[in-house]
């Protein structure tokens, strides 16, 4: 099983972490996170994931969830890129982090498959709203 970091400015990467144990379970193996708070430097940032990759992979690789790209956490990760069994996405939402966990249970890592979950995942509602409202008009 590959192990998960999720990175983030703040504490977006906590909250995600927690959110998604409402959905999986509490205890999510091989699963972690980093925030990068205010203060801390870039350098801090690279030493604290490399401990979080040394906890959460266990031989098979490691899946990095960024934010958003061109941050700090993401420009910091891909520089590790060209370790083997590094893998990165940015642009974290929760539904790319459910889609991961549940996938992983079958050793399914498509990283294509996670990008167009995420990119789905996000809708502008309102004309869906009216469109199912005028319908019940008829």
């Amino acid at each position: 099983m590959k192990g998960i970091v999720l990175m983030s400015h703040g504490p977006l990467a906590a909250g995600m972490h927690e959110t998604s144990k409402l959905f999986m379970g509490d205890d999510i193996p091989q699963y972690t996170y980093l925030c990068l708070n205010a203060g801390d430097s870039p350098e801090d940032f690279d030493a604290a994931l490399a401990e979080k990759i040394k906890e959460v992979d266990s031989g098979e690789g490691v899946i990095l969830i960024a934010d958003l790209m061109g941050g700090t956490p993401c420009n910091r990760a891909m520089m590790l890129l060209m370790n083997p069994g590094v893998e990165l996405i940015a642009g974290m939402n929760l539904s790319i982090v459910l889609q991961l966990l549940g996938n992983r249970l079958s050793d399914n890592y498509d990283m294509k498959e996670l990008e167009n979950v995420g990119k789905e995942g996000v809708l502008y509602v309102n004309p869906l709203m009216q469109a199912a409202m005028a319908g019940d008009e008829d």
